[in-house]
């Protein structure tokens, strides 16, 4: 039980730290980033060179995980709070809100198909300007689902 509060402690002790050197970096240096925002980069390469640091983390950070909730409540009443000006400008927040969900959704799906592709060699996709036969694309596509299910097995080991 000891070494599990000792570990609780030191997890929590690495995300305070990076919290509050992303916070002082960010103040001191004049960076355009919420401290917490650098702290938590901070913490990203932290848990990149130190991959054993991250069940540290994870076991200091499952509490706060468990009752997000209770996070949100601050935003919830600062939403009440100024719901006037947020019911005038509701058009405005609206359309900001789905252009940038599209473009995240969209930056992120073109990350993914890099990383993918990269992983597993580049899909052949058909060319839209050429004419194939739609039973043609349809073997392509079950040869390329084939390719990827056995590239996956290879990578588990199969």
């Amino acid at each position: 039980m000891m070494v599990g509060l000792q570990k609780w402690i030191t997890g929590a002790i690495l995300v305070l730290g990076c919290y509050y050197l992303g916070t002082w970096l960010s103040f001191s240096t004049g960076l355009p980033l919420p401290g917490a925002l650098t702290g938590l980069l901070i913490l990203l390469v932290v848990l990149f060179i130190v991959p054993k640091a991250e069940p540290l983390v994870a076991r200091a950070a499952s509490p706060l995980l468990s009752h997000m909730s209770v996070l949100f409540v601050p935003a919830v009443l600062g939403v009440s709070a100024y719901w006037k000006e947020i019911a005038q400008n509701g058009w405005a927040i609206g359309i900001a809100i789905v252009f940038t969900t599209c473009m995240s959704l969209g930056i992120s799906a073109k990350i993914a198909e890099k990383l993918l592709a990269s992983r597993h060699g580049h899909f052949s996709q058909v060319p839209t300007d050429k004419k194939v036969p739609a039973n043609k694309k349809v073997a392509e596509q079950v040869t390329e689902q084939q390719d990827v299910k056995k590239g996956s097995e290879n990578d588990r080991g199969y």
